[in-house]
C-alpha cells in the first residue's frame, strides 16, 4: 500500500506565542470528536494511554496560534512527552522539561525507537471511512533538536493504522507519518518522520543507521546557528517539521484502526510534542456524495425535474434523508416528488437511492406568494455505509422560486473539430422570442436560437434573449475548436465523442467500446437505451424529437455524460 504525503511549505513569523489548554480529565469521545474529527469518517472505541473515558494526564490538550504562522494551523490537538504547558513560546530554553507523577510505556513505539520508550502519550480508536483515503494533518516539534540528532535518545511518534489492504484484502499495520517522497522500490514504506530523518544535521552527534540529515526541507530550526534559544515568540520546541499531511489509501466502509503515539526514547527529559490540525482527521474526497445538476430559477408553474444518482461506485444504496430551509415553504410554496412517486414533505422526509438514475421533481404551488422571490433549500444527508449508519454525508440543493415567464439562459460550451457548422443557446427558464448573437462573425442566423453557421476559429459569443412581457437574460457561449486529429486523440483516450452537436438528423456517439447508452429528455425522462455486447465503436441515434438532452455512454473505463442539443 501506498502512503502519500503532501507538503505545504511554511515560513515562521513573529508573532504572539500559541496558547494551550489541558485536556485532562474531558471525555476521551467527546473531545476527539470536536476538535479532531472533520468530514466522512466515523470514529469509535477511544481509548488513551489504553484506558477510556476520560483524559487522566495533561499530556494532551488543545493548542491556539494566536496568529502565529509557524505551525500554519489555527488550532488543533497537542499530544505531549510532557506536559502541554511546556509548548508555547518564547523559546528560552534549549532543554524545557515538566515530568509527569507517572508515565505510561507504549511497547508498539518500541518498534519504532531507537531505545526504550517511556512517558508516551497515545491515542486509540476505530474508524470507518466513506471514501478510500483518510488524511490527519500535523507537525512533529521537540527540545531535543538540535542537540540529540542522531543519537539514541531521540523522541518518537507515529501514526499507526491497522486494516485490510485495499489491493489485497490482508491485514496489515503500517505508519503514515512519513517524510513525503520516501516511497520507493527499496523504501516501501517510506522513511518515518522523527528527530533522526528531519533535521539540519547536529554539531555534536555523527550520523549512523537510520539518520539522514537529506531531508531538512521540512525542518524549521527555532534556534540560533551555535544551537542556542534564540528567544523568539511562538513555540519553545527547538525545531520542529513543516506542516504534513498524511494520507492513507484503504477499503470504504471498512473498520481500521488508528494508533497516535508520541513517547520519550531512554529518557525522561526534553519535551516534545506533535501538533494535529482541528478537523483534519478526514476522508478528503467524501465533501459531496451525491452528483446532480440543477437550474438556478423554478418558476411557479413550471417544474424540474433533478438527476440524482450515486457519485460513486463502491455503495450500493444510499439512505437519504431531507430537512428542508431557505425562505421558501415546503407544500405551501412548492412540492418535491421522488421518482417513485414519494411527496416529501416535514412528515416524509426520507427515501433511498441505488445505482440506477434517480431523481426528484421541484413544482411551484398556484398560491404561493411571490411578491419577491423565495429560497427553496433541500439538505440531505444520508447513509452510505450499510453496517455503519452513523457515517453521514451530506449535500444541497437550492432553487430560487419566481413568478413565471422570466427569462434564464444556459451557459454552454459547443465543441467543433476543424469547423463549427451549427450553434445554439439552451432556454432554462421563459419563453424569449428575440435573441442576438454577439459578435454576428461566422453565424448565418444572429437573431435566431439556432442557427446555421461557419466558424473556424475559438470564440466566446454573448446572447441576449428577451420574451414578449420585456423580460431579459443574457449568457455566454463557447465555440471551442480543435483540429480534426484532437478525434483521435479523444478516440486514443477512450473518451466519447458525440457529434455533430448542435443536430438537425441523428447523434453519434464515437468511443472505443460503447458498451450501453442511455438518453434523457430534459425533464430526466429516458427516450432512449441500448445495450451492447460486441463493444461497437460508432452507435447512431436516430428519430429524436427538437430538444436538449443527456447521452449516458458507459464504456469500459467508466460511465460519461455528455449534453447533445436536436433542433
Amino acid at each position: 500500500m501506498a502512503v502519500v504525503l503532501f507538503l505545504v511549505l511554511c515560513v515562521p513569523v513573529s508573532a504572539q506565542n500559541i496558547s494551550v489548554e489541558s485536556a485532562s480529565g474531558d471525555s476521551i469521545a467527546n473531545f476527539i470528536n470536536k476538535y479532531l474529527t472533520g468530514q466522512g469518517v466515523y470514529l469509535f472505541n477511544f481509548k488513551y494511554n489504553n484506558k477510556e473515558n476520560t483524559f487522566g494526564t495533561d499530556q494532551i490538550g488543545t493548542f491556539q496560534s494566536n496568529g502565529y504562522e509557524g505551525l500554519q494551523m489555527d488550532s488543533g490537538v497537542l499530544m505531549t512527552t510532557g506536559k502541554v504547558k511546556v509548548a508555547p513560546g518564547p523559546n528560552n530554553s534549549n532543554s524545557a522539561t515538566d515530568g509527569l507523577t507517572s508515565y505510561y510505556s507504549d511497547n508498539v513505539m518500541n518498534t519504532y525507537s531507537t531505545n526504550n520508550v517511556t512517558a508516551c502519550s497515545t491515542l486509540d480508536f476505530d474508524f470507518i471511512s466513506i471514501s478510500p483515503y483518510v488524511s490527519v494533518n500535523y507537525c512533529f516539534g521537540s527540545e531535543e533538536y538540535p542537540e540529540y540528532v542522531c543519537s539514541t535518545v531521540n523522541d518518537v511518534f507515529g501514526f499507526i493504522i491497522t486494516g485490510p489492504d485495499p489491493v489485497t484484502n490482508v491485514e496489515k499495520t503500517w505508519n503514515a507519518a512519513i517524510i513525503p517522497y520516501t516511497v520507493s522500490t527499496t523504501k516501501p514504506n517510506g522513511i518515518a518522520v522523527a528527530i533522526n530523518s528531519v533535521n539540519k544535521g547536529s554539531s555534536s552527534n555523527s550520523g549512523g543507521t537510520g539518520c539522514y540529515w537529506t531531508y531538512s526541507d521540512f525542518y524549521v530550526a527555532n534556534h540560533t546557528t551555535s544551537d542556542a534559544p534564540n528567544n523568539k515568540s511562538g513555540v519553545q520546541y527547538d525545531g520542529y517539521t513543516q506542516k504534513l499531511s498524511a494520507n492513507a489509501k484503504l477499503l470504504p466502509c471498512t473498520k481500521y484502526h488508528m494508533h497516535i503515539s508520541i513517547c520519550n526514547v531512554g529518557d525522561n527529559a526534553y519535551d516534545s510534542g506533535v501538533f494535529l490540525e482541528y478537523g483534519s482527521f478526514n476522508s478528503p474526497s467524501a465533501d459531496v456524495n451525491l452528483s446532480h445538476r440543477y437550474a438556478d430559477t423554478l418558476e411557479r408553474s413550471k417544474s424540474i425535474t433533478l438527476p440524482l444518482t450515486l457519485a460513486g461506485t463502491d455503495y450500493d444504496v444510499a439512505h437519504v434523508s431531507v430537512s428542508f430551509g431557505g425562505t421558501a415553504n415546503i407544500v405551501q410554496d412548492y412540492t418535491v416528488t421522488t421518482d417513485s412517486g414519494v411527496n416529501l414533505s416535514t412528515i416524509n422526509t426520507t427515501f433511498n437511492l441505488d445505482q440506477k438514475p434517480h431523481s426528484l421533481t421541484f413544482k411551484g404551488t398556484a398560491t404561493a406568494d411571490l411578491h419577491e422571490p423565495k429560497l427553496i433549500e433541500l439538505y440531505l444527508k444520508s447513509s452510505l455505509c450499510e453496517d455503519y449508519p452513523e457515517l453521514k454525508s451530506y449535500d444541497t440543493i437550492r432553487y430560487i422560486l419566481v413568478e413565471d415567464d422570466l427569462v434564464r439562459l444556459r451557459h454552454d460550451t459547443i465543441v467543433a473539430y476543424d469547423t463549427c457548422h451549427q450553434v445554439g443557446v439552451e432556454v432554462a427558464v421563459g419563453h424569449p422570442t428575440v435573441f442576438h448573437w454577439m459578435p454576428e462573425d461566422g453565424i448565418d442566423f444572429p437573431h435566431q436560437q439556432y442557427s446555421s453557421a461557419l466558424i473556424t476559429e475559438s470564440t466566446l459569443y454573448k446572447v441576449a434573449a428577451a420574451d414578449d412581457r420585456g423580460h431579459t437574460d443574457t449568457t455566454e457561449v463557447y465555440v471551442e475548436i480543435r483540429p480534426k486529429e484532437g478525434i483521435d486523440e479523444v478516440e486514443q483516450q477512450n473518451e466519447p465523442v458525440v457529434y455533430p452537436n448542435p443536430t438537425k438528423g441523428p447523434i453519434h456517439v464515437q468511443a472505443d467500446d460503447v458498451v450501453r447508452v442511455q438518453v434523457y429528455d430534459i425533464d430526466g425522462v429516458k427516450v432512449f437505451e441500448s445495450q451492447y455486447y460486441d463493444a461497437p465503436q460508432l452507435v447512431i441515434i436516430d428519430n429524436l424529437p427538437v430538444g436538449v438532452y443527456a447521452v449516458r455512454i458507459t464504456t469500459s473505463t467508466g460511465i460519461h455524460v455528455e449534453k447533445a442539443v436536436v433542433h
